[in-house]
């Protein structure tokens, strides 16, 4: 599994750097790294099927994800999709090694990249029809049903600058049971929002187990989520507002700055110290479940294995060698009124990528809302509202929990019953039935599949 948290807001002010969940970061500048804004990005896609997909079908499949993230927001200048042709050959057991590689490379030194697709900026949609791309490169380790990830990036590894070549990998079964064409859909949708350059975010986890609230979960977090990738319906190529959120992040339009607000603060444990990567959620009160925007606090440096992430000197404490953890937050939002909680991260898979080893993505108290008197003392359930309006930022909505140390018995969320409204949530499906726009029958066999894990 490659992903990387850094929380980093760059729209506002490039000093406040903590923002969504990206990919990829710039170890100079700490900024994050997607595509040059409004770009357009030349793609090429293997020839063969994809599951019971004809190749054409598949393409048309593939287009209406991209249509998907070019749709996503006035306010976000996403980089357009243009198809250039089919590749020359097959892709397959015997030739995926000049097409697809697990590391990345650099235009400073483009010579040396893995592959011949690396070396020839070549964007590709690869077909892996029998598992041998995703299970013997790519997910070794892991275990994944499809792929994302950028492959080549302008500059060096200590000053890269923009995503200039990436890669998709779609395994059998996205396209394994035509009854479910809308989720297959969700998948490519989620993939491509890794070579776009978003991670997992975590947002709704009260409701993971929950298919009838499919919707309220980011398609960012889908396959990150455990059981998510059994919801069934047309949830999954719907973007969820944090989606849409970490796009204009990463790609803003003129407008962003002036349409947006921000709500900023700091996690604090009991004694004062930070809390870092404890996961922050501002709600929207008019629709408190899809319209949400999660962050992790404190993610100042790229953390992992990546090679954009080798040089972490800036992270550490140059005396101690220690990292230098920091609680802070910095959560873009439209403009509207807003309560602010905290929460631990419960599922492990993603967790467990955010600093291996380093740092604990553990609660140093009990999941609670921010309010006016916050205080180490209080009731976690005592809550006060954020207004925010366009431009604004609301500083100093600081939150300190209720401990300095982890316990057992902790509450990790804040727990929301079924009889909190839902029922006006801005979160739909998507009322496209996709399998009749591609001309499917809906007759075939299950294959069955996995679930996709970037």
């Amino acid at each position: 599994m490659k992903q990387y948290i850094l929380i980093l807001f760059l729209l506002f002010s490039p000093s406040s750097l903590w923002a969504y969940n990206f990919l990829y970061i710039n170890p100079t500048s700490r900024e994050p790294i997607g595509w040059e804004p409004g770009t357009t990005i030349h793609y090429y896609v293997d020839p063969g099927p994809l599951g019971l997909l004809t190749n054409e079908q598949a393409r048309a499949l593939i287009r209406a994800a991209m249509d998907i993230w070019e749709d996503t927001s006035p306010y976000a200048n996403v980089p357009h999709f243009q198809y250039e042709g089919l590749l020359a050959e097959d892709v397959n057991s015997s030739n995926y090694q000049d097409f697809v590689s697990r590391g990345t490379c650099f235009t400073s030194s483009i010579s040396s990249c893995p592959s011949q697709a690396q070396r020839d900026i070549k964007t590709v949609i690869i077909f892996d029809n029998d598992g041998t791309i995703l299970n013997r490169e790519l997910c070794s380790l892991t275990g994944c049903g499809a792929y994302g990830d950028a492959q080549v990036f302008s500059g060096d590894v200590s000053n890269p600058g923009y995503i200039v070549s990436g890669t998709v990998v779609l395994g059998t079964f996205v396209a394994s049971d035509l009854s479910t064409i809308n989720n297959s859909l969700g998948t490519i949708v989620h993939e491509l929002g890794h070579m776009l350059g978003l991670a997992h975010p975590a947002l709704n986890q009260q409701f993971y187990s929950d298919p009838t609230k499919s919707t309220l979960i980011p398609t960012m977090e889908l396959s990150s989520a455990p059981g998510i990738a059994d919801f069934s319906g047309n949830n999954t190529s719907s973007l969820n507002p944090d989606d849409i959120d970490g796009m204009i992040q990463l790609y803003p339009s003129s407008t962003s700055s002036s349409h947006m607000g921000v709500i900023s603060g700091e996690i604090f444990k009991s004694d004062g110290t930070p809390m870092m990567y404890a996961n922050v959620i501002a709600r929207n009160e008019d629709d408190p479940f899809c319209e949400a925007y999660s962050m992790l606090s404190g993610r100042i440096c790229p953390l992992g294995s990546h090679s954009l992430t080798l040089n972490m000197s800036s992270c550490f404490d140059n005396m101690g060698g220690g990292i230098v953890e920091s609680g802070k937050f910095n959560i873009l939002v439209p403009p509207g009124t807003y309560t602010l909680e905290v929460e631990e991260i419960t599922n492990q898979t993603l967790a467990s990528v955010v600093a291996p080893g380093l740092v604990e993505p553990f609660l140093y108290g009990d999941a609670e809302f921010w309010n006016l008197e916050d205080s180490a003392t209080e009731d976690s359930s005592v809550k006060s509202s954020i207004s925010v309006t366009a431009g604004e930022t609301k500083e100093n909505i600081n939150i300190t929990l209720n401990r300095s140390s982890v316990i057992a018995d902790r509450i990790k969320y804040i727990s929301y019953t079924t009889t909190d409204s839902i029922t006006t949530t801005h979160c739909q499906s998507n009322p496209t039935d996709y399998a009749t726009v591609l001309g499917l029958s809906n007759s075939a066999p299950s294959a069955g599949g996995c679930s996709l894990i970037h």
